[in-house]
């Protein structure tokens, strides 16, 4: 089914190739039939297309605009006009140019696919074994305190089972972390996230997004700054909550314990845009890596142990299906400030009877 597939594929590229070649052709011609040039001038201009085409298209397409070009500029510039008479040694050894540089420009376009694909398939691998060193090293940490939690569990006094109970809590969030960004990377590959777009509530979308978080968020302060009468504004709200969901954990997890993390909404100066921040009051990101760590297995500088590189790269993922984005700059405190930002409609929503 698979190969039935790619071969329709390439039957289809390569239909649209020839498609390619003759409205170039007859775009030629056209001009060709009211420019004021003499007919080895146009026999130069058609050269020239059959080599550009010969490095775009793959090697039977480049041989027909050889072929077309060459009947064309027969047919409609060579004298006697509307015929094919008048071909004389010269006329000739233009049209066998047409086919040497349609052969050559389409051996050579063939080589550049092969080597392209080769850089893509060498870049597939390396990002394949990232993922896979990288998972492998993450899921060895919680199956490690797994192990020896349960073996340490049995005959362990009460004070004792707590700490190890609460142990086992934290390796099975962190669990719960990379399997989650496992799959919600996954989702947005495949193209199978369809934003479900309703009217959300800021200071909902904040409330189950801080529950998400859990207690990973215990160790510092939380404050928030969302006006009472901030509209509400179409959003998945699942999307949103797990979007500002993982920005708070990554200002957990990259900023001192006791220190603040702030989230703030409020609507864009021109109220066409909604806005989501979560500011802390760590050691910031570089302006020149700040691009960089929304892309995937991409991490700042001087990373914690732990994580694949994945959360902001679905926290931009996420608001991309939304029709929104997200960025990063830094804060007044010299810490990181995340944005997220929404379309906004300046309308109330319409009341369900």
């Amino acid at each position: 089914m698979l190969e039935l597939i790619h071969s329709q594929a390439r039957r289809g590229s390569v239909l649209m190739e020839y498609g390619k070649v003759v409205s170039v052709i007859a775009i030629i011609t056209l001009a060709a039939w009211f420019a004021p040039l003499s007919y080895h001038a146009l026999g130069y201009v058609y050269l020239l297309a059959v080599i550009a085409l010969s490095t775009r298209v793959s090697r039977w397409p480049a041989l027909a605009s050889a072929v077309f070009s060459g009947m064309a500029w027969d047919y409609f510039c060579v004298p006697p006009k509307l015929s094919f008479e008048g071909i004389h040694f010269d006329e000739g050894l233009l049209l066998t140019t047409y086919f040497a540089v349609a052969l050559i420009g389409s051996q050579l376009a063939a080589l550049r696919t092969k080597a392209d694909r080769a850089v893509l398939l060498a870049e597939s691998e390396r990002m394949h074994q990232t993922l896979l060193d990288s998972v492998s090293h993450e899921l060895m940490t919680p199956m490690s305190v797994f192990r020896s939690a349960i073996e340490q569990l049995t005959g362990a006094d009460e004070q004792r089972r707590l700490r190890l109970i609460g142990e086992l809590k934290i390796a099975m969030q962190r669990l719960e972390r990379i399997v989650g960004n496992l799959l919600n990377q996954n989702r947005l590959e495949s193209g199978v996230i369809g934003p479900r777009l309703d009217w959300c509530d800021a200071h909902e979308i904040v409330a189950a997004a801080r529950r998400a978080v859990g207690s990973r968020l215990d160790e510092h302060l939380l404050s928030l700054s969302i006006p009472e009468n901030l509209p509400c504004f179409r959003a998945d709200a699942s999307l949103m909550e797990e979007a500002l969901a993982q920005l708070l954990l990554n200002a957990a997890l990259h900023t001192p314990p006791r220190t603040e993390i702030e989230i703030a909404a409020a609507l864009s100066p021109d109220r066409k845009r909604v806005l989501l921040a979560v500011t802390d009051h760590g050691p910031g990101i570089p302006e020149a890596v700040r691009e960089a760590v929304f892309e995937k297995f991409k991490r700042g500088p001087n990373p914690k142990k732990g994580g694949l590189g994945l959360g902001l790269s679905i926290v931009r993922g996420f608001m991309r299906a939304q029709g929104g984005k997200v960025w990063v700059e830094a804060s007044a405190s010299g810490g990181a400030r995340f944005t997220l930002s929404l379309p906004h409609e300046d309308t109330d929503p319409v009341p369900i009877l």
